[in-house]
């Protein structure tokens, strides 16, 4: 008899799924065939790991040889292919092959023994076995203070020995190490003695549900590194209980992305301690289908819009895997307007799909709102985040090289995306929103663009003559350098959303509130408050906004939050345009002028001599 463990599948998406998720959506049977093509790839890699590992003159180590381990898992899959099903799918399981698959092939190294590492396919296996319930006896490593079982649990042993034991014989499961054993419970995701079963979260809202795991324990479960097991207590774990609860809510009440399809991607969510800004961290990866990072200091409606984004990316990515939508698109030069450093075409048609979901969130929040802080808010993120994803679309449409099914999927794309660029928002939302987008794209353009020296050099020394600006613009190459964090973001968001506490911050001058930002984080770079100029300028005070920024480039001409501040504040005319359309020409040439004795040139007059010739 032939197990699907062994044979190959061919995947073809319907017609039907495939429109669904080009419409930004895709339910549950859409999931399923993304599911099954998830599932065939990790067959097609685990068996290639084998192979490659049979031969390696480093291998097996202490452990029996990887065949023994596939030979498990094929006993196992003749008992309960769902058995097997559930390891393929496990999102550590695609972390642990891609990496291992790279380390055999010399193109990654690791701390971890090779032996060790690629013998955790025999800890795979032995979950595999003990969910299908046959009776085994195989060995596994003994990793981190344990031996952990993929999918299953942790088993808390001394680290004596590096090898393990796990048995099955009849129900009774045990993990032995020389003296010590820990049993099993016949439920594996309950604790025991000396045994940390897998938890899951639970939300279920008007009759969806979604109960993803939550992986504190598998040192394959973080994608950007391998992580020792770090049990949540308690307190934790009911914090998390309850965070992705009131956020499931949510989600499972808007119906611009089907929430049952969201639902049916989201495997795992695993606590990480990373920060990020503006936004809290969130993450997932190709290789971790169905997993989710995630920081879990967040409120219910930014915990909800972090779902929906990362399950837009889930689903993108076994997409491609299954229907080739752009080639190439690997250089990171692109501008992406919810990053702050250059990416790929590649990883703007994942910011595309993802943050078109995002929109789909905030419009659904939007029309469900009452007048007041949480109307404003939903007006602005919907604003900001339909923005974002035009450009971005622009962007892919201008210079990607799409397959016919890729152009098919952008189009209708764009279809959706043009009905919600139509819809009118509130006044001071939609003007917070345009600020940030135009405030987002000038520092990036400063910080990443570089204008050719010996042309700039020309522009500079025609402003010290007093003469005309040349006839040439500067070219410019991407010279990506290490972004800082925005504040003004977080104050326009904090204005919106509690406008009584954005008041008391801009009537203290911007003290007496430390820590406010970013979750108790404090300011991006260790600052104590916010920029007086920064809060006139969410105030919609522009011409206080303008003295503040011209102030801050007199102490530092650098200050290039403060070039952008500048532009945001400045009346239409030629210096608004300059500064809009060619930051990185204004401030190049202010520093080359800068260079020679005497003070630096006044900005405005600077951006507006520009932009006589310029002209946009």
């Amino acid at each position: 008899m032939t197990s699907s463990v062994t044979r190959g599948l061919n995947h073809r998406l319907s017609a039907g799924s495939f429109a669904e998720l080009a419409r930004g959506s895709g339910g549950p049977s859409a999931v399923a065939e993304l599911r099954s093509g998830q599932r065939s790839r990790a067959m097609l890699l685990l068996r290639a790991l084998v192979d490659i590992a049979s031969a390696h003159p480093a291998l097996p180590g202490p452990l029996p040889p990887p065949r023994d381990a596939w030979h498990l898992l094929i006993r196992a899959e003749h008992r309960s292919p769902a058995a097997v099903e559930t390891l393929l799918l496990h999102p550590p399981m695609g972390v642990w092959l891609n990496r291992c698959l790279r380390r055999l092939r010399g193109l990654e190294s690791g701390e971890e023994p090779l032996w060790s590492a690629v013998g955790h396919l025999h800890a795979i296996a032995a979950s595999a076995a003990l969910l299908a319930g046959i009776d085994f006896r195989g060995a596994v490593p003994v990793g981190e203070r344990g031996v952990i079982l993929p999918a299953l649990g942790f088993a808390r042993i001394p680290d004596t020995a590096d090898v393990a034991e796990v048995v099955m014989n009849g129900r009774k499961a045990v993990v032995l190490s020389g003296p010590y054993s820990v049993t099993l419970p016949a439920d594996f995701s309950e604790d025991a003695p000396g045994w940390h079963g897998l938890r899951r979260l639970r939300g279920e809202h008007e009759g969806i549900v979604c109960a993803p795991l939550v992986d504190d324990l598998d040192p394959y479960r973080d994608f950007l590194r391998v992580r020792e097991p770090d049990r949540l207590g308690d307190e934790e774990w009911r914090g998390w209980q309850e965070r992705f609860g009131n956020a499931w809510r949510l989600v499972s009440e808007q119906r611009q992305v089907d929430p049952r399809g969201i639902g049916a991607c989201l495997s795992s969510v695993v606590p990480v301690p990373y920060a990020a800004w503006p936004e809290p961290f969130s993450a997932s990866s190709p290789e971790a289908y169905g997993c989710v990072l995630l920081n879990g200091a967040t409120d219910p409606l930014t915990l909800a819009a972090a779902l929906v984004h990362e399950a837009q990316h889930i689903k993108l990515s076994a997409l491609m895997d299954l229907v080739p939508l752009i080639e190439g698109g690997l250089e990171e030069i692109h501008y992406a307007p919810w990053r702050l450093d250059p990416r790929p075409l590649r990883g703007l048609l994942q910011g595309v799909y993802a943050f078109l979901g995002v929109t789909g969130f905030w419009w659904d929040r939007l029309r469900r709102a009452e007048p007041g802080p949480a109307r404003d808010t939903a007006a602005f993120e919907f604003a900001l985040r339909r923005a974002q994803t035009a450009a971005g679309l622009r962007t892919l449409l201008t210079h990607a090289e799409l397959t016919p099914r890729g152009e098919e999927f952008l189009h209708r794309l764009e279809e959706r995306l043009t009905l919600w660029l139509a819809q009118r928002v509130p006044s001071v939302p939609k003007r917070l929103a345009s600020d940030l987008i135009h405030d987002h794209r000038l520092v990036h353009r400063m910080r990443h663009l570089a204008a050719a020296p010996e042309p700039t050099a020309r522009w500079a020394r025609a402003w010290r003559e007093r003469t005309d600006p040349p006839g040439e613009l500067p070219g410019t190459s991407v010279r990506p350098t290490r972004p800082e964090a925005p504040a003004r973001p977080a104050l326009a968001r904090l204005r919106l959303a509690d406008p009584a506490a954005f008041a008391r911050l801009r009537e203290g001058g911007g003290a007496g509130m430390s820590g406010w930002l970013s979750g108790g984080a404090g300011l991006p770079g260790g600052g104590d408050a916010p920029d007086p100029a920064d809060l006139d300028w969410a105030a919609g005070d522009t011409a206080a906004a303008l003295r503040g920024y011209r102030a801050r480039l007199e102490a530092d001409p650098d200050d290039i939050a403060a070039w952008a501040g500048l532009a945001l504040g400045l009346p239409d005319g030629a210096a608004r345009t300059t500064l809009l359309n060619h930051p990185e020409l204004a401030l190049a040439v202010h520093r080359e002028v800068r260079t020679a004795p005497g003070t630096g040139p006044d900005p405005v007059a600077l951006a507006r001599w520009i932009g006589t010739r310029t002209r946009g």
